[in-house]
């Protein structure tokens, strides 16, 4: 009988097949990881949905670039190491990755509460997925690539639909830019929108010279340089990035201001024309010169000594508490459910039907078809275009009243692409509550007035426009744009009763149409 316990005490477990023994926690291996993984692509959903429908608009060199950099990467990470790099679903809690995730993922719902670029977002979304995967992936390998992502999080997104976000402010600031350091040289110049009108001619500052393809080019260099010479993304090299930018605004403004000055100030349009390409290239291949010799002051990346994806380095936070990573799909759960409630439409207003007195007459005609086509790209836009007869004064308006600021453009620019050229701009104060830009025309035999009015609100400068999103989401504008059939002076009292009233009645629509909203709720 002993001999037989013997016998069945030294059975091993070896013969005991896997399946028989349950592990439940192999099957929930990956739930943690996929739960944050969910909670995170829900909290970007709208950035997903963009950057997959932008996609195949982006040029096929953007998607030759972006074939080449995973393919350098996967080449670059394979051939500087012995194994590949380390993969686990037991995410670990490390600082840096998990600061850029959160990081990102704050401010963009911020951003989208203040004033939504989806450009901005979908470069934070790209950010903050590189976050989430260094907390599966090897520490080193996160670290080393880094710059990587940020290339990619600079191409993706900025394909030819860039300039309708970032490229509109772009284009007024570095107007008004250009306009003070024309002052500075004793030239008379005022910037209004993205042209620049001197006393003797006008210039348009258009789309190239933005300066934002200047920005992204050399902020990609600035990325490769820092990837391919394995230096240390740090505080100093945040310095040199933050100085590189700078250099690159200032290299495009005085280009801008170069170009204005020889083409009307010395009368040289053609060689104006000629300058501007060498110009933008020069200044951006010098900036990007000093940029690499800065970067050269900013130390190596040095790897540390772990084992690892289950190693646990010194960055690795909240390792030995229980509720550390439910805390953290906590987290980004409640960044989820904040992000759909900023996506949540909030009802727009539309200006009411003007009322004007009665002493002016008016009848309705039909936008042109460059307007057609401009507003037709913004539903939410509504137009209203008049032909009106006040006393001696006759000619057309424009209002257009919308709750975002990309749908308005400077009247000048429709007036120069219509064969009516702008020979000067001056800032007039119609009435007490209306400062407007008065424009004369045609070789000064028209006139016309335009300026942007809220229900609280009247100002004649595009840039304040756009900062007013930054304080009043959703608050409703309407451009007023005046064409006169005649030559007039801002100081003449018809111009400044008409102006008064249009004022008036622009300012009655819109408080009733606040006040039939707050009656409707």
């Amino acid at each position: 009988m002993s001999s037989g316990i013997m016998q069945r005490t030294n059975i091993t477990d070896s013969a005991i097949p896997d399946s028989v023994t349950p592990h439940p926690a192999v099957n929930l291996v990956w739930l943690a990881p996929f739960l944050l993984a969910l909670a995170w692509f829900w909290t970007n959903i709208s950035a997903v949905k963009w950057l997959l429908s932008s996609f195949v608009e982006i040029p096929t060199l953007y998607k030759i670039v972006i074939g080449f950099l995973i393919v350098a990467l996967g080449v670059r990470s394979i051939g500087n190491s012995d194994r590949p790099p380390g993969f686990s679903p037991h995410f670990v809690l490390r600082r840096d990755p998990l600061l850029l995730m959160l990081g990102a993922g704050i401010c963009s719902i911020a951003l989208q509460y203040i004033i939504d670029i989806k450009q901005v977002t979908v470069l934070l979304f790209i950010l903050g997925t590189y976050g989430l995967c260094g907390l599966l992936v090897e520490q080193n390998f996160w670290q080393k690539n880094l710059p990587v992502a940020g290339l990619l999080a600079c191409i993706l997104p900025f394909n030819s639909q860039f300039n309708s976000g970032l490229g509109l402010p772009a284009r007024v600031l570095t107007a008004q830019v250009v306009e003070q350091l024309l002052s500075m040289l004793h030239v008379v110049a005022i910037s209004s929108y993205d042209i620049i009108v001197l006393e003797n001619g006008i210039a348009h500052v258009d789309v190239p010279c933005s300066g934002i393809k200047t920005l992204l080019v050399g902020t990609l260099f600035l990325l490769a340089a820092t990837w391919l010479e394995g230096r240390k993304l740090s505080l100093r090299w945040l310095a040199v990035g933050a100085a590189n930018l700078l250099m690159l605004v200032c290299a495009n403004a005085a280009r801008v201001a170069v170009l204005v000055l020889v083409s009307e100030v010395f009368k040289q349009p053609n060689l104006a024309q000629i300058m501007h390409v060498p110009l933008g290239i020069v200044g951006l291949v010098c900036a990007c010169f000093v940029t690499w010799l800065m970067l050269q002051r900013v130390p190596k990346f040095q790897p540390e000594k772990t084992s690892g994806i289950s190693a646990k380095p010194n960055s690795e936070i909240l390792q030995n508490h229980p509720l550390a990573k439910p805390g953290i799909i906590a987290a980004v759960t409640v960044l989820a459910v904040m992000a759909q409630l900023s996506h949540v439409e909030t009802p727009k207003m539309a200006i009411a039907p003007l009322r004007l007195p009665e002493y002016i007459k008016s009848e309705s005609i039909p936008l042109n078809p460059s307007e057609e086509k401009f507003f037709g790209n913004y539903p939410d836009t509504q137009t209203q275009k008049i032909r009106f007869v006040a006393g001696n004064l006759r000619g057309s308006m424009l209002t257009v009243a919308s709750t975002s600021w990309q749908t308005y453009h400077a009247p000048e620019l429709c007036f120069v692409a219509s064969g009516i050229p702008v020979n000067r701009i001056e800032k007039k104060q119609l009435t007490p509550s209306v400062t407007a830009r008065w424009l004369s025309l045609k070789n000064n035999q028209l006139s016309a007035a335009y300026w942007l009015q809220s229900a609280q609100l009247t100002t004649d400068n595009f840039l304040s426009r756009i900062g007013s999103d930054l304080t009043h989401k959703n608050h409703n504008w309407v451009l007023v744009s005046i064409l006169f059939d005649s030559s007039l002076q801002a100081e003449n009292q018809e111009v400044k009763e008409f102006a008064s009233n249009v004022y008036t009645t622009v300012k009655q629509s819109l408080q009733g149409e606040i006040n039939e909203n707050q009656t409707a709720l």
